[in-house]
């Protein structure tokens, strides 16, 4: 199957390239060639015109959890501790098995629609998340949190290992499966030991949340004398590849402690902003050479889906933060979204970037838009001025998941359906 895209402003983000008037050609799902227009190969199978649109790298969230879709707006304007305990978590309880798929249906569709074509999830009754993303089409790593205090770890854990026997590679390798330490103030010692113990066997990555809060940090130097990042090097976290979500209270010595194990940041400015827990020293961070991917979070803090938001919230963000206008530049932004999120998911040899022999993740923007004219500056236009109402088609290893804005591999009037009863059954 060939499929080419032409007479688009391409945005390859392999090497700044940009292609005012290029074309991308995939074969069976992968790239085989990126540059200016050609004649239309006799072979190809399907022929899509970009019509001057900006065509570029799927964007890349490195850090949610899509079943939250449901809890959407259900506690605004609250502490993380408050909004955790008094809001999320009873409402979690109430979550079953139909509520989590129908949540990731619906968490898959805005992503699609909104520019996102892979992402890092955590959370529970993982395997319906798995089912769901499967139907999506949709690139993701899906980790199992693991908590408990006491032993009641144990049972998340065999969950998580089960769904890596079951679904790790499903989907002609669209679907990873990771384990995940929910925190350092959910887990204890031995939940963490036994948690990377399993990554470690399982050869698969980690997801964690580090340094969220102040309260976490100061709860965890009063708990072990040392920073969340101090105490997840000796529980051996970052012996496997990690994604460490937020990360907004890091010492120097945290940061060289990331560096030293290439771990990666999911950096996700709304989330931390809307529950006030802080902003993440993102310069100093960078200065370090330390990977750095965007995430959202979970819609019920954030309360979109919408990459394009994150990234010009963090280009403008530490801009005002530090009253510095040459930081976070757009570039660096855009590469966040999608070179910084492919590392952070263990895929940077197959997506991130418009390149020969990477995936065809690919979506494209419309060239109509009367916020995307004229294009001076394709990624300062796409970061500052884009959103993800913009994107029109979207693909994903070659296979057209949206197009025309209309969802392909998904249908919308069911995934409605399917909200609305569980809502009902949530007491929503």
């Amino acid at each position: 199957m060939k499929i080419l895209i032409h007479h688009g402003v391409l945005i390859t983000m392999d090497e700044d390239a940009v292609y005012r008037d290029g074309c991308v050609l995939a074969e069976d799902g992968v790239i085989t060639y990126v540059g200016d227009n050609i004649e239309i190969p006799a072979d190809v199978d399907t022929v899509i015109d970009a019509k001057g649109g900006i065509v570029m790298p799927g964007l890349i969230n490195a850090h949610t959890h899509s079943p939250m879709t449901l809890l959407r707006d259900c506690a605004n304007d609250l502490a993380l501790s408050d909004w955790l305990n008094d809001h999320i978590f009873p409402l979690e309880a109430k979550l079953d098995d139909e509520a989590v798929y129908y949540g990731t249906l619906l968490a898959c569709a805005e992503m699609i629609k909104s520019g996102t074509t892979a992402f890092a999830d955590m959370y529970f009754m993982s395997e319906n998340a798995v089912k769901a993303i499967l139907e999506s089409g949709m690139k993701a790593n899906v980790s199992h949190s693991v908590m408990g205090l006491h032993n009641d770890y144990k049972k998340h854990l065999s969950e998580g290992r089960r769904l890596f026997a079951d679904f790790n590679g499903a989907g002609e390798g669209r679907l990873k499966i990771e384990h995940s330490i929910h925190a350092v103030y959910t887990c204890s010692r031995e939940a963490m030991h036994k948690t990377v113990d399993a990554a470690i066997e399982d050869g698969c990555g980690l997801q964690i949340h580090l340094s969220e809060t102040m309260r976490e940090n100061r709860e965890c130097y009063r708990q072990y004398g040392k920073s969340p990042t101090e105490v997840m090097e000796d529980m051996g976290v970052f012996s496997v590849p990690t994604n460490a979500a937020h990360c907004v209270y890091l010492s120097e010595n945290d940061m060289d402690i990331l560096k030293a194990h290439d771990a990666s940041i999911a950096h996700n400015p709304t989330s931390n902003l809307k529950l006030a827990s802080g902003v993440a020293n993102i310069k100093e961070i960078l200065s370090k050479d330390v990977n750095v991917a965007l995430g959202t979070d979970g819609a019920a803090s954030n309360n979109s889906l919408d990459m394009f938001s994150e990234m010009k919230l963090s280009a403008l963000l530490h801009k005002g933060m530090r009253l510095d206008p040459t930081l976070i530049t757009a570039r660096q932004a855009l590469a966040m979204a999608t070179l910084g999120g492919a590392k952070a998911l263990g895929r940077a040899e197959e997506c991130g970037k418009l390149a020969v022999g990477y995936d065809a993740d690919i979506i494209i923007l419309d060239a109509d838009a009367p916020s995307m004219m004229p294009v001076y500056d394709p990624i300062s236009l796409v970061v500052y001025g884009g959103c993800g109402g913009q994107v029109v088609t979207s693909m994903i290893k070659g296979q057209i998941v949206m197009e025309n804005r209309q969802l392909v591999t998904l249908d919308m009037e069911k995934i409605k359906e399917g909200i609305r009863r569980a809502a009902i059954r949530m007491g929503i």
